[in-house]
C-alpha cells in the first residue's frame, strides 16, 4: 500500500477548500478532492470537529463520476480511518470525496490516502459556476420530511439541491459559498422579534478576492429569503435590503468584471421579489452584467423537506429552469 499525504499535486481540489500542513480541509458545501488510478484498495484518514452528533459533517464518496454517492460518511470527532473500496482486482477508478454539508456544521480534514496503486489528479472541467446562497442552495432538509420538527445534518445534502443539479446538467465544476439562515441585512428571525440578526451576513462571509485562481463562467446568487423574515411589509427595511444587495453585487462584479451574475428569487417566498429584480435592473444600468430569474413558488404537492424547505422534486424542477437560463445566457450547448 502507498500512502499519499494530500496536496494539490496528488489530487484535484475543487470548491472552497484549504491546503494545510495536515492535508486538505474541505470548507464549504460541495468542496471535494478527486483522483484516479489503477487501484483496488483505497482508504483515507479524515478528522472532524463535530461538537454534537446531530450536527456532524457528512461526506459523500462518488466513484467513476456517478450521480449518487457509493457511500456517505458521518465524520466523527477526531482522526479516523475510512475505507472506500477493498478488492484485490485493480481497475481504472475515479474517486471523488465531497463535503455534503455546510461550513457551519463542522470541518472535514483529509489527511492522507492509502492505495494499492498510483493516483493522479483528474482534469478540471472547462465550465465553472459559483453559487452563493442560503439554506436553499445548501440542500437544507432535502433528505427530511415536513413533519420533522428538528433539523439535523443527516437531512442536508448539497448534491440534491437545484444549483448542484444544474452544474451537473451543464457539465460545470461547482464552487459554493452558502450559509443556512444567512442573508444580506439579517439572518432568519422569528415573527415576534423586531431587531435584525446580523452576526453572520453574506456580504461579510463572502471573501471576494481570495480565489482569483478560480474564475467562474457565471455567478448564481439566491439570497433574501431569510431577510424577508425581518423586512416583512416595512418599506424602509426593504429599501435598506435593496441598497445593501446592490452594493454586494457591485463588489462581486469588481472582482469578476467579465463574469455575468444571475440573481434568482421566489422559491420559498415572494415579498422581496420586486426589490431583487430592481437590484438586477439597477446593476445592469450601471454596467454590471447582471440578470434576474424569477423562480416559481414551490408546490406543496411536490412534497416538502425539513423546516418547510424544498423537496427533492422541487429542486429537480428548479434545476431545469436554471439550466435553461444559464445555457441561454452563456450560449452553451447542453
Amino acid at each position: 500500500m502507498q500512502k499519499y499525504k494530500l496536496g494539490k499535486h496528488e489530487v484535484r481540489v475543487c470548491g472552497k477548500a484549504v491546503e494545510t500542513d495536515a492535508g486538505i480541509e474541505l470548507v464549504h458545501s460541495a468542496s471535494f478532492i478527486e483522483f484516479y488510478g489503477e487501484i483496488g484498495k483505497v482508504s483515507m484518514k479524515i478528522s472532524g470537529n463535530a461538537d454534537e452528533s446531530d450536527f456532524a459533517a457528512y461526506v459523500g464518496v462518488f466513484l467513476n463520476e456517478g450521480d449518487t454517492p457509493e457511500t456517505v460518511w458521518k465524520i466523527q470527532d477526531g482522526l479516523h480511518h475510512y475505507e472506500i473500496c477493498w478488492t484485490s482486482e485493480k481497475k481504472n477508478t475515479v474517486v471523488k470525496v465531497m463535503k455534503l454539508t455546510e461550513m457551519q456544521y463542522g470541518a472535514v480534514q483529509i489527511h492522507s490516502v492509502d492505495t494499492d496503486g498510483n493516483i493522479k489528479p483528474t482534469e478540471p472541467k472547462e465550465r465553472k459556476l459559483l453559487f452563493i446562497g442560503d439554506s436553499i442552495t445548501a440542500g437544507y432538509g432535502v433528505n427530511g420530511e415536513q413533519s420533522d420538527t428538528v433539523f439535523t445534518t443527516k437531512t442536508e445534502d448539497v448534491t440534491k439541491a437545484y444549483p448542484y443539479l444544474t452544474a451537473k446538467e451543464v457539465s460545470a465544476d461547482p464552487w459554493y459559498v452558502c450559509w443556512s439562515g444567512g442573508g444580506i441585512i439579517s439572518r432568519w428571525i422569528p415573527p415576534e422579534t423586531e431587531l435584525p440578526l446580523t452576526d453572520i451576513l453574506m456580504p461579510e462571509l463572502f471573501e471576494t478576492g481570495k480565489d482569483l485562481d478560480f474564475i467562474p463562467g457565471l455567478i448564481s446568487i439566491n439570497l433574501g429569503t431569510n431577510d424577508a423574515s425581518y423586512t416583512r411589509d416595512d418599506e424602509g427595511r426593504k429599501e435598506k435590503f435593496g441598497a445593501r444587495y446592490l452594493a454586494f453585487v457591485r463588489r462581486i462584479s469588481e472582482v469578476y468584471p467579465d463574469t455575468p451574475i444571475l440573481l434568482q428569487y421566489g422559491l420559498m417566498e415572494r415579498t422581496l421579489l420586486p426589490a431583487i429584480q430592481t437590484v438586477a435592473e439597477e446593476c445592469s444600468r450601471q454596467g454590471v452584467k447582471c440578470y434576474f430569474l424569477e423562480l416559481p413558488l414551490m408546490n406543496k404537492n411536490d412534497g416538502m423537506g425539513t423546516g418547510d424547505h424544498p423537496s427533492v422534486m422541487t429542486h429537480k424542477k428548479t434545476a431545469h429552469i436554471l439550466k435553461e437560463k444559464i445555457l441561454e445566457l452563456m450560449d452553451w450547448k447542453e
